[in-house]
């Protein structure tokens, strides 16, 4: 999507997972009146060989696909003697590493992590796994998982059990360090996107290459679906980044003019361990 100057826009950022109340608070109103928007420590790295044919497009994107997950993260309560019924949701997309780890985005509204305390009711939290398709591959506890790694943006779970993600038919993906990749504006990833039915491929390009508060990250000329986050960024077939949120700009009228996603890269911990 172009970029376009308009006077007195509203910029709306959007986490791109489940829209909550405390989602919603997040949202700002910004006067652009023309300024350029401001970044912390830019970074362009030159240099990206560019893919052959739309044949190359293809075999990227089917291997996307098979290493990419669909999630949904369910929360509920029983009391003593009564049904259970639900708390909380969560869902997003993420991508498999060396057949056990999912790296996906930060910002569940079911913490990774939930238990009871002593003298209240018993808490169940339960992850559903889904292909790029949304056939449901597994349903189980979440406590069959452990919290791997966490950046600011990035987190990393890993099932006690090796080659659980393949045995379910996913297959593992690439990864990178993000300064191990030539990355520069105007370069084309591939960005994991779906219609809330069907996960598919986009091709998006680079806006801006930049580190904001010490998280790397990339603006992409591209907006996501809401459920996309998580959803990976991949620079030839090998994961570099995911979807964590998107920024919506609308002129005086309501109209939208413009809307762009900001993903994280990975970083060594993520990309090379």
């Amino acid at each position: 999507m172009k970029k376009q100057h308009i006077i007195g826009s509203l910029i709306v950022i959007i986490l791109a997972g489940i829209l909550t109340p405390s989602i919603a608070a997040a949202f700002v109103s910004i006067d652009t009146s023309g300024a350029s928007p401001q970044t912390t420590g830019s970074i362009i790295i030159n240099g990206q060989p560019a893919i052959a044919d739309a044949g190359t497009y293809q075999q990227i994107e089917e291997r996307i696909l098979k290493a990419t997950v669909r999630f949904y993260i369910e929360t509920w309560v029983v009391n003593a003697g009564d049904a259970g019924y639900d708390i909380d949701y969560s869902s997003g997309h993420g991508t498999v590493k060396d057949g056990r780890y999912l790296v996906t985005h930060n910002h569940f509204n079911v913490p990774l992590s939930i238990r009871p305390r002593d003298g209240e009711p018993e808490l169940y939290t339960t992850l559903i796994l889904a292909n790029s398709r949304g056939e449901i591959l597994y349903k189980g506890p979440l406590s069959d998982f452990e919290l791997a790694w966490e950046d600011p943006e990035t987190v990393v779970i890993a099932h006690q059990d090796d080659g659980f993600f393949e045995e379910l038919g996913f297959e593992s993906a690439d990864f990178k360090e993000w300064s191990s990749v030539p990355l520069e504006a105007g370069m084309e990833v591939a960005q994991v996107d779906w219609d809330g039915t069907t996960t598919r491929v986009d091709w998006a390009t680079v806006q801006e290459v930049s580190v904001h508060d010490g998280t790397p990250r990339l603006v992409l000329a591209d907006d996501v679906t809401i459920g996309a986050s998580g959803g990976g960024i991949f620079w030839q077939g090998v994961h570099i980044a995911n979807n964590w949120r998107q920024v919506q700009q609308f002129d005086g009228s309501g109209t939208l003019i413009n809307a762009v996603t900001t993903v994280a890269l990975n970083s060594a911990e993520v990309g090379d361990g």
